[in-house]
């Protein structure tokens, strides 16, 4: 009997020690279980890395309990903050022991990519810059890919120069990986390449030359122009009237005005010898803004007939000098009222916009700038003005180029006219220094309309 017990007990005994072993053996075989990878992606700026099993993972340079060890959620998922862009990954299964290391991981990557420029206007011909912006983390040695839809429009170089081909729309697209932008590119004869010198030939506008759809397209190139300058700088009212001259293909003709948009001596009106509005006067859809009860015989768009009051006779609408001068600057992005070009004591006058400065004096001390308005004789005396004009560029050999719109002899309508100093002396008695009206940056100023 005693034998029966021991026998048994001998049994159990091997039984448990069994178990025990067993059990040892799956516990070991668990504990060095590794959680392995499953995947592992980015959104955003964490990382998501999914694992076959349970367990923790981390970023750092090098391995360490003290890294900042993220558990897999119940999905054995984890989610990990990118702090550093290359770095290295280490996983532990449920017990902490090392399942895998994964070196020199590199999360850099490109956030957004921005056609700077804007939408670009050309003549056939003409080329523009194009630029571009892009937002990264980490280290990005990626190159933006700029190509062009249709290249029998437009073509984009290797220094991101958009050239224009011939007439027509498409579009250019800057991208990087699955990221882009684009931008629209119309290449246009309702404008001119910019000339090296104004042209002395340009014809005079014709009455009806465009319609509302084109009168509206020449006002976004205008805007665009005066955007990418610096609206509300000194360079946004230097391009108005730079555009006016040089890329408008036609001379707005000289109109003695009828009146004005503010009370000049109670002649009040609006859109006869002046237009006081944005963009240009070319189309009968631009009555809309003309107030109707400011009006002694129009309204009638730039170039077509008219009857000028002052000296009762009938001819083309357009722009008187100052009229032109308040329309530039107000196009540039200053509402200056349509102010006149006398110097005038009872009346707001556009020479009041800055100080009246000695021209002579001032280009002894080589003060004159780009931007900066001139106030003649014509019409007074010397002190009194009655003529006024822009300083539209100054180019390396020292030429003032005078954007002017004139109604004497010669000299009919609106043009930008070279002069040397000596010769300015002849035409124009004083500077209206600008600095303080215009005020804060320059916008893209630049001295000459030509790159040389």
């Amino acid at each position: 009997m005693d034998f029966f017990k021991d026998e048994k007990k001998r049994l159990i005994s091997i039984a448990l020690i069994a178990v025990a072993a067993i059990g040892l053996l799956f516990y070991e075989l668990d504990y060095k279980r590794p959680a392995s990878l499953i995947d592992m992606h980015r959104e955003g700026e964490r990382v998501i890395v999914e694992l076959s099993d349970k367990g923790s993972c981390a970023f750092g340079k090098e391995y360490s309990t003290d890294l900042h060890w993220v558990s897999a959620d119940e999905n054995h998922a984890c989610t990990l903050d990118i702090e550093d862009y290359q770095t290295n990954l280490y996983v532990v299964n449920r017990y902490n022991q090392l399942s895998f290391t994964k070196e020199n991981l590199d999360f850099s990557h490109v956030e957004s990519i921005t056609i700077t420029s804007g939408d670009v206007y050309l003549a056939v011909g003409g080329k523009e810059q194009l630029t571009y912006e892009t937002t990264h983390k980490g280290v990005v040695d990626g190159k933006v890919i700029l190509k062009s839809e249709n290249e029998d429009i437009a073509t984009i170089d290797e220094n991101n120069v958009i050239h224009a081909v011939a007439l027509g729309t498409t579009n250019i697209i800057a991208s990087y990986e699955d990221l882009n932008d684009s931008i629209k590119v119309t290449v246009t004869d309702l404008i001119v390449l910019a000339p090296r010198e104004f042209d002395m030939q340009k014809p005079f506008l014709p009455c009806g030359a465009y319609s509302k759809e084109e009168n509206d397209l020449i006002d976004e190139i205008l805007a665009s122009r005066v955007d990418k300058a610096g609206r509300h700088t000194r360079a946004g009212v230097v391009e108005a009237a730079r555009f006016l001259a040089l890329e408008f293909p036609y001379r707005i003709n000289y109109f003695t005005e009828n009146g004005r948009v503010d009370s000049y001596v109670n002649k009040y009106c609006d859109g006869e010898g002046r237009y006081y509005h944005l963009g240009l006067y070319l189309d009968p859809s631009r009555y809309e803004g003309i107030n109707k009860n400011m009006t002694v015989a129009g309204p009638t768009c730039w170039g077509c007939l008219l009857n000028e009051y002052s000296y009762d006779r009938v001819r083309a609408n357009g722009l008187d000098c100052s009229g032109f001068v308040s329309w530039a600057i107000y196009n540039g992005g200053f509402d200056c009222r349509d102010l006149g070009a006398g110097i005038a004591s009872d009346w707001p006058d556009l020479t009041d916009l800055g100080k009246k400065l000695v021209l002579s004096e001032e280009l002894k001390a080589d003060r004159l700038r780009v931007g900066d308005l001139l106030s003649g004789p014509f019409g007074g005396t010397v002190y009194e003005g009655g003529h006024i004009a822009i300083v539209a560029g100054i180019d390396p050999d020292g030429y003032i180029y005078i954007a002017e719109e004139l109604g004497y002899r010669d000299y009919w309508g609106y043009f930008i006219k070279k002069y040397d100093k000596q010769s300015l002396l002849r035409y124009f008695f004083y500077r209206v220094d600008m600095e303080e009206y215009y005020a804060g940056e320059d916008g893209n100023l630049t001295d000459f309309w030509i790159n040389e």
